[in-house]
């Protein structure tokens, strides 16, 4: 994102933390469900089951605090 001259940098969602645009997934993802930006430090993971062509399999997503599931 540029406005003007400088460029902006994306904040994460949870803890206000910048982060810089080029570290993605080095320090950062973007939340599954919400899109929003998230640091390592406030992400967390959740299962889901998928099924392919001959098996059944667990995709790993990262989702943000706001977004995780209550219970599971």
């Amino acid at each position: 994102m540029e406005r003007g001259r400088f460029k902006m940098e994306a904040v994460c969602v949870i803890c206000g933390k910048e982060i810089k645009s080029k570290t993605e997934g080095d320090e950062w993802r973007y939340c599954y469900f919400c899109k929003k930006p998230v640091c390592f430090d406030d992400i967390r993971y959740i299962g889901i089951w998928k099924e392919g062509l001959y098996q059944k399999y667990v995709e790993v997503i990262p989702v943000c605090k706001k977004c995780k599931p209550k219970k599971l």
